[in-house]
Formats: C-alpha cells, structure tokens, sequence
C-alpha cells in the first residue's frame, strides 16, 4: 500500500493510479484526509489517499492482440496525453515496493514502439515542419519508453515560435500521433539548438525569484500557463525549499503553477 497527495481527491487517486502503473479496478482507495482549498492558497490543505493492490484471481493473458487498433476519439486522444504529460505531484510519496511483475503484465497488451513507428513519426513531423515553410532535417533517438527528436535548421526562431509555443505544439502532436498507434506510457522530446537546456535554466531562475518574492510579500505568485513537463522543472526546483510550496491548478492547456509560502502547521 501506499499514499498519495493532490489537490482533490480524485487528483491523488490518479497520481497514485500512473505512479503504481494500475488501473481503478486494481487498487483499493482509501481516503486519509479530505482537501482544504484555504483562501488565495493560504492554509490550504491537500487531500490524502491510500491505495491498495488488489491482486487478480485470474492471470493477465498476455497474448498481443491481433484486432486493428481503433482510432481514437479526440476526447480520448485530450484524456491520454493530459495523463502521459501531466507532472507528477511533488507531493507524491513513493511507495515502498514496486511490483515489477504487475507492471510488466499491465503492459503487456500493449503494442510495442519499434523502427517502424518511430520512422512514422519521424516522417510525420518532416512533414509538418515542411509545411510550417521552415527547413530543416531531423535525428530520432529511442531509449526504453523516451523519444529524443533532435532537428537542425537555421531557422530556430521560427521553429521554437514565442516561448517555445511552436515546438511545444509540435510535440504535442509527436505525443498524439503515438497515441493514435496505441503506443502508451512514452514520453516525447522535441529539441533544437539546446533549446530545452537552456529552458531549464530559465525556469530554474524563475522559480527561485518567485519564491524570494513569496518569501517577501508573504503573498502567493500565480505563474503563467505552461504545458506540464515546464510545470515539473518549477515543482522540481523548488521541492526542497522548506519556506514555499508549489502546486497546479486550472486546466489544460491553461494549467498554471502556483507558489505559495507554508504555513507554520506544516513546518
């Protein structure tokens, strides 16, 4: 068993549900502390669960299927990427044991990314860029369940758009297009020109500011909306900073960060 944090309670049960890999017929939830909101994020209080492996009385058959994989609905494609992007909470305390062997049968209905899909995506993309009017060639790198596309063009500007809107949508659709090929649980990173490195040190100092000014107004800071793996690196590198604590809210794709100082019962 373990416990989960977030926001409301059915946030807590899906960190807890992608955190073990289960499905919601697979655990048994039980609640630990009821969310309080507070006033301008100011004495509030999360919701707390804990969830249960329930193991099956029957084996997984792990047999692939062999049926066409059926297209998905928009609403279907929207609920899967939210889940494969969304950050896990920094509240989020990591079980103990991992069940591999569960984990590996949960997966293993599912189709396996190979050249062929990822020689898929790579042309897909080419594609889209091309018709951006943008020139520029493009290197896919595979490692377990991360894609790395790299391009090369002398046109980043164009490519990365106003902070980095234009890349960011065109791994947004690198995530959807693998959806479509019912491949899950893989994660998708456009780059180019270190644009992603320098990124992080950019979010990096922001939240450090932020946090200085939280600290000295008292006051909670509402950043502005932006996609979920640049939400990590802000919960991220400020997890240990014991005067502020970070957490989302709103939805995507106007989901935004907010920080705010900790009350003295939670020191």
């Amino acid at each position: 068993m373990a416990r989960y944090q977030g926001t409301t309670i059915e946030n807590a049960i899906q960190a807890g549900l992608i955190d073990m890999d289960l499905k919601r017929d697979e655990v048994k939830v039980t609640t630990i502390t009821k969310p309080k909101r507070g006033f301008l994020g100011i004495g509030k209080r999360l919701a707390e669960v804990e969830l249960t492996f329930i193991k099956k009385s029957q084996p997984v058959d792990e047999k692939v299927s062999t049926q066409p994989n059926p297209i998905l609905q928009d609403s279907e494609v929207q609920d899967k990427v939210d889940e494969v992007n969304a950050e896990p909470k920094y509240e989020v305390q990591k079980p103990q044991d991992t069940d591999d062997e569960n984990a590996t049968q949960a997966q293993a209905t599912h189709p396996k990314l190979n050249e062929k899909i990822t020689a898929e995506l790579k042309d897909y993309l080419d594609t889209v860029v091309k018709q951006l009017g943008i020139t520029a060639s493009s290197t896919v790198t595979v490692h377990h369940r991360e894609v790395a596309i790299e391009f090369e063009t002398e046109q980043e500007g164009l490519l990365i758009g106003k902070h980095g809107r234009t890349i960011n949508a065109l791994q947004t659709l690198a995530q959807v297009f693998l959806l479509h090929k019912e491949i899950a649980h893989t994660n998708v990173q456009l780059d180019v020109g270190n644009y992603r490195a320098r990124r992080v040190e950019t979010l990096q100092r922001l939240a450090e500011s932020t946090a200085r000014e939280v600290v000295a107004t008292g006051d909670p800071v509402f950043l502005d909306p932006m996609p979920a793996f640049e939400r990590k690196v802000i919960h991220a590198a400020l997890a240990d900073n014991h005067f502020v604590t970070t957490f989302s809210e709103g939805h995507e794709p106007h989901r935004y960060v907010v920080v705010a100082l900790v009350q003295e019962d939670q020191l």
